[in-house]
């Protein structure tokens, strides 16, 4: 009997010395695909990652700037992990696109200063490309605008 109960606390041991991955504590991957050509000149980009509550909700925002006509878009990707797949109603951002894909995109203008196109990637995550001009506080004109199609051509190279 006496072994048996040294052959079982030898085994407890075993067992909570051995290497098993804490779940909480897996890497977190996430792949993008940013788009490459652009509508005016890129003179610095930058990305930030904001990672609120690890395994629960995570931003990533790409930025490409041109620092000479203060022009800046940013790529926003962003889900709240282990929450049910339900889709956000993106439609409440304005007018629906169609991306290469047939996923649906929204375009919204409703801020005079910015320009925004709405969707959902593949891998659920909530994304959107906005452009403004000088950290935007400048109102876009006719010429400072993008076209729709330009914002649509962005979006198109992340899917």
């Amino acid at each position: 009997m006496r072994i048996l109960g040294w052959l079982l606390v030898i085994l407890a041991l075993v067992e909570l010395a051995t290497d098993r991955p804490d779940s909480s504590n897996l890497p977190i991957e996430h792949t993008f695909e940013e788009p490459i050509a652009f509508p005016f000149e890129i003179t610095r980009r930058y990305t930030e990652v904001d990672i609120k509550v690890p395994h629960h909700f995570h931003i990533f925002v790409f930025h490409y700037v041109n620092e000479e006509t203060t022009q800046e878009l940013s790529y926003i990707v962003d889900k709240v992990i282990d929450e049910p797949a339900d889709v956000a109603d993106l439609s409440l951002y304005g007018e629906q696109y169609i991306l290469a894909d047939g996923t649906s995109a929204f375009f919204d203008e409703t801020d005079a200063t910015s320009q925004a196109l709405w969707w959902q990637n593949k891998d659920g995550f909530t994304a959107r490309i906005i452009y403004y001009i000088d950290g935007n506080t400048v109102e876009l004109d006719d010429e400072s605008r993008l076209s729709v199609q330009q914002l649509i051509n962005l979006a198109n190279q992340t899917l």
